[in-house]
């Protein structure tokens, strides 16, 4: 009898663990669509590329730099998911999972969308739902926690361009 009581509790224990981990998962995968959809992804996009012209006119291509230089342009979605790896915690930290579903939503929303593509171009209507969103008790959260987030970005942010340049300088050096 003991031993059946034992192995329904493992039984239990692993489905219980098996459960945590795919909403930790699932709830990962939600911080990183809302890190695409609010732009953020391509603010690291664009850094990435100014990177290798910096690097370009520091270190010119040539045949001694050439696999630097490959590995480097087959390097950014990977520098990407390593960003992304990092800021999503700060995240999940700082916003319950319905928060992070409603900012996802804003952003993945007509308005959201258009904030992000060229806030000049909202219409009325977005711009009364973007003022909506941003007045909402998620939008002043995210006002209230945005020294906090900002530090704790910047922080990852620093540490994650810091482990590019090294990389590519050591790449690219003759």
């Amino acid at each position: 009898m003991k031993k059946v009581k034992g192995i329904v509790f493992l039984f239990f224990s692993l489905l219980i663990g098996i459960s945590i981990n795919a909403q930790d998962s699932n709830l990962t995968q939600k911080v990183g669509a809302y890190l695409e959809a609010n732009g953020t992804m391509m603010q690291y996009s664009d850094a990435y590329g100014q990177l290798l012209i910096l690097m370009e006119k520091q270190y010119p291509r040539s045949e001694a730099n050439a696999n630097g230089w490959l590995f480097l342009e087959r390097n950014k979605p990977k520098a990407l998911l390593e960003i992304k790896d990092l800021l999503v915690p700060i995240y999940i930290q700082n916003f319950t999972e319905a928060e992070l579903n409603a900012m996802s939503d804003f952003y993945t929303s007509d308005a959201g969308k258009q904030l992000i593509a060229d806030k000049s171009g909202l219409s009325e209507e977005q711009r009364i739902t973007v003022q909506d969103f941003f007045y909402s008790e998620i939008g002043q959260k995210l006002n209230t926690k945005k020294a906090q987030l900002t530090q704790e970005i910047e922080a990852v942010s620093e540490y994650w361009s810091k482990d590019l340049y090294q990389t590519a300088v050591l790449l690219l050096k003759e």
